[in-house]
């Protein structure tokens, strides 16, 4: 694995690294399934690829475990799931539903009257705008979560539990990263919902809940009109989500405790293993997140 400070000479972070990373599909077939009665007011929507069985069901796992919310699961086949992974994934939750890539194109460019402009912006090679159009549009409950698969839970995530049972006084939550990024929108679009004030570059998509009246066509179809760099841009889809988000009541979910930076500590209660930080998701997050879900039963 890549070098990394929290398993720094580390014998043990090797040995896991290598087992999660390359024994993924084995060990999902020995998982138990997790069986809920999935609510009709909240829906957990989550963007998947092949190769990600492993990842996927381990970061599902870790929130069910931590919050006991019942969301009804939806994942979003990004056109390389086989039916294999989607079987699995079916058998190991309860009322899980996949989208498959062919499905969702024909609900969205012929059954749901969309504005061509989002049927256009759909059609990149940037898969990552699925969700902005995806997710929102094709969700049903009133609370939507939406989560990355390489997002796993430490603890129970109290902010989230009450914004789902409607103890919050917001209309969306987001995680918050450390550093910004060029938005790439219109001086227009920008001055209009105060993008830089509301710190739209700080806003983290793969963490995200809301109320689904947030999102609606015409707020979808602006983004799109205001774009400057386009849907193809590898941002796009973290400034539309953002942009949107910063039109509601919203606030960002505290820093230190669903973060990105930093090993998983005390205060932990999420953490985005991007990237350049993916051989941790393997390494220590997979197994620690594993002993803590023990801890909570």
């Amino acid at each position: 694995p890549k070098y990394s400070p929290v398993c720094r000479f580390n014998f043990k972070c090797y040995a896991q690294y290598f087992k999660n990373r390359f024994f993924g599909n084995l060990l999902v077939s020995k998982i138990e399934p997790m069986y809920f009665s999935p609510r009709s007011d909240f829906e957990l929507h989550m963007l998947s690829q092949g190769g990600n069985l492993w990842m996927s069901v381990c970061s599902l796992r870790s929130f069910l475990s931590h919050s006991q919310l019942c969301p009804q699961i939806v994942i979003h086949d990004d056109g390389s799931m086989d039916e294999k992974s989607i079987g699995i994934l079916k058998s190991k939750f309860s009322g899980l539903k996949v989208i498959s890539r062919k499905e969702a194109d024909d609900l969205i460019f012929n059954k749901l009257g969309l504005p061509d402009k989002i049927k256009e912006a759909r059609k990149s090679k940037n898969n990552l705008v699925l969700r902005v159009v995806d997710f929102p549009l094709l969700s049903r409950a009133n609370k939507i979560m939406i989560m990355g698969d390489d997002v796993l839970f430490f603890k129970r995530p109290q902010e989230i539990i009450d914004f789902v049972e409607g103890r919050s006084s917001y209309q969306s939550l987001i995680s918050e990263q450390s550093g910004d990024y060029d938005l790439g929108m219109d001086e227009y679009y920008m001055s209009k919902y105060e993008l830089i004030n509301k710190r739209v570059g700080y806003m983290n998509a793969d963490l995200i809940v809301f109320e689904r009246n947030v999102f609606t066509v015409d707020k979808i179809l602006e983004f799109f009109e205001h774009s400057v760099k386009g849907p193809d841009y590898y941002f796009s889809e973290m400034v539309a989500m953002g942009s949107i988000i910063s039109q509601s009541k919203f606030s960002f979910l505290p820093k230190d405790k669903y973060h990105i930076k930093w090993a998983v500590n005390e205060n932990t209660v999420a953490k985005h293993f991007t990237g350049p930080r993916r051989q941790d998701y393997f390494a220590y997050g997979i197994d620690l997140a594993k002993s803590k879900m023990k801890n909570e039963k």
